[in-house]
């Protein structure tokens, strides 16, 4: 049972600040529905922010070193308590949420300025995988809940995606981060091809990452919450231990 005065708290906290990220061109790829979402997703910040929510948005460039470079800018700029990255996985026919990142590149593929991954791993010495750190089950049953075809997925690749998902889960001081990779989306021009792939539209896409944006705000209030009403009585004796690292808590697969 929520203690009495507990909602009225939560409306005077600050505005959670979520940090959205899609990705622009590259190889194979000239049009990124992932950009086109952050765009539409702009249309929404009014609405967001009566719901004490700060959006913020950015378009990443599909580049191995530019990436990283690109996240370090925005954690600093935005300071945010969640992240979301967005990337496309054009041979997916469903959305993907993503449940953990892993140390590793392909040597392969180039990214968007030609040029390939300098290393396999992407932090030389740290454990392969880390798990996502947002509610990842929660937002997929939001989704399926709405008509939206969402799956867990433990793979994130081998591309920018991975490496983008590995970088805030090692680094970010945010609160909570994760991936959610979309197909491609339907064609406007044909209608009937659309409907038998069952591809999402823009529409679609962008309501997915509105569930995905409000249930990962609330898993945050209630986890400060559950915090501050848990406090122990001996608390002033006993220093309280510090949140691991997502990266601590899971076993290296090496």
């Amino acid at each position: 049972m929520q203690k009495p005065g507990s909602d009225f708290a939560s409306l005077k906290a600050p505005p959670l600040r979520i940090l959205v990220t899609g990705f622009g061109r590259f190889p194979g790829v000239h049009d990124n529905p992932t950009a086109l979402l952050i765009h539409a997703l702009g249309n929404h910040r009014t609405r967001l922010a009566r719901l004490g929510i700060a959006l913020e948005g950015a378009v990443l460039p599909v580049e191995y070193a530019g990436v990283e470079q690109e996240l370090e800018t925005l954690n600093e700029t935005f300071k945010p308590d969640a992240i979301l990255h967005f990337g496309l996985a054009a041979r997916r026919k469903f959305i993907s949420i993503e449940t953990r990142a892993l140390n590793r590149l392909s040597l392969l593929h180039c990214d968007a300025a030609g040029a390939r991954a300098p290393c396999r791993a992407i932090v030389p010495g740290a454990p392969l995988a880390a798990r996502s750190t947002f509610p990842t089950c929660q937002i997929e049953a939001a989704m399926r809940r709405a008509g939206l075809k969402a799956r867990l997925s433990a793979n994130a690749g081998d591309y920018v995606c991975n490496e983008t998902l590995y970088l805030s889960l090692a680094r970010s001081p945010a609160r909570m981060a994760g991936f959610i990779h979309v197909p491609r989306l339907a064609r406007a021009s044909r209608p009937k091809a659309a409907s038998r792939s069952r591809r999402p539209d823009l529409a679609s896409l962008t309501r997915a990452a509105l569930i995905a944006i409000l249930v990962t705000a609330r898993k945050i209030r209630q986890d400060r919450a559950q915090a501050r009403d848990a406090t122990p009585a001996h608390q002033d004796f006993v220093k309280t231990p510090g949140k691991r690292p997502a990266l601590d808590r899971v076993r290296s697969m090496a």
